[in-house]
């Protein structure tokens, strides 16, 4: 009797370097993107602020800037009964923030425009400013009555 034959897995051939190499390569390029871009973006942020030497965040000073010009535009409306919606550019708002140019002095100063429209009647661009104080309150410094 003959034995049955041993039959062998076929060989592989040897694992490529090369390509491992390769993918190796590709994965620290990515991490070195990553890293550029997230340090270059922070660096950049536009809401960029020292809170502690204005006691509050820049990003919440503009917030706080367009509440108060909101209700100024609400009680001129209510005395000349009607209603002005007020629309703010994003852009000329944060660039507009700055911190107070005085060094001795705690705060930030807006100078911006805002579109006021009332109902049935075109808008008109106005002019205002807020700051800030070295307590972190903010008040509006220029008020223009929204005349239509």
């Amino acid at each position: 009797m003959s034995s049955p034959s041993v039959s062998r897995p076929p060989s592989r051939p040897a694992p490529n370097n090369a390509g491992r190499t390769v993918l190796w390569i590709a994965i620290l390029l990515t991490l070195a993107l990553l890293t550029f871009v997230t340090i270059f973006t922070a660096n950049h942020n536009p809401y960029v602020n020292d809170v502690a030497r204005n006691k509050i965040s820049k990003y919440k000073f503009i917030e706080e800037c367009k509440t108060q010009f909101d209700q100024f535009a609400t009680s001129v409306g209510k005395s000349q009964n009607a209603v002005f919606t007020t629309e703010y550019d994003p852009k000329s708002l944060v660039e507009g923030a700055v911190s107070n140019p005085d060094p001795k002095a705690a705060g930030w100063v807006l100078s911006s425009t805002v579109a006021v429209s009332r109902q049935g009647l075109g808008s008109q661009s106005i002019p205002f400013a807020c700051q800030s104080d070295a307590n972190g309150k903010v008040t509006l410094v220029q008020q223009s009555a929204p005349q239509q």
